[in-house]
């Protein structure tokens, strides 16, 4: 079993097609640090991975795993720290891409064209994390709807409003 970084990239070459490869993954402090930093979270608290990577078909590879962490961000309405734990199944094909890049199709949700005939697997598990995180996390306190300033006593359709209320003639 290799032990992956958030700089691992694996040429696919190295990949056997008849076996599978095992990484595992625990983020350092740096790396932690970096991943707050770069997805403006006010803290990851843990980030660890177990991935398999395989050869699935000519050119095609596969990785398929779990992600686990604990992250820290702030509740979008209140501004308080919410901390939320990560349980992401990571489920990712590659493929290698022929002759120009810009001639190839690839179907987002199908398959990610390698890069450099490599699968950066650091850069995987930290675009794992930002898709299994809540987007705008929201404290249970966080009030449903906010006003902005004073509010107005006369809007544009207030006659016609009470234009509607009267009973007709």
């Amino acid at each position: 079993m290799s032990k992956a970084t958030l700089d691992s990239i694996l040429n696919v070459d190295r990949i056997r097609p008849d076996s599978q490869n095992f990484f595992t993954f625990v983020a350092s402090d740096k790396e932690l640090k970096s991943l707050a930093t770069r997805f403006k979270f006010l803290d990851v608290l843990a980030l660890s991975a177990e991935l398999t990577i395989s050869k699935s078909a000519r050119d095609c590879w596969d990785v398929v795993g779990q992600l686990k962490g604990d992250v820290v961000q702030t509740c979008s309405s209140t501004g308080v720290p919410l901390r939320e734990t990560v349980d992401f199944l990571i489920e990712e094909r590659y493929v290698r891409t022929v002759g120009h890049q810009e001639e190839v199709e690839v179907h987002m949700g199908v398959a990610e064209p390698l890069e450099n005939e490599a699968i950066n697997i650091g850069e995987l598990l930290a675009q794992s994390l930002a898709i299994a995180v809540t987007p705008w996390p929201r404290a249970p306190e966080a009030p449903e709807t906010y006003t902005s300033g004073e509010e107005m006593s006369e809007h544009p359709f207030a006659g016609l409003a009470a234009l509607k209320r009267q009973p007709p003639k």
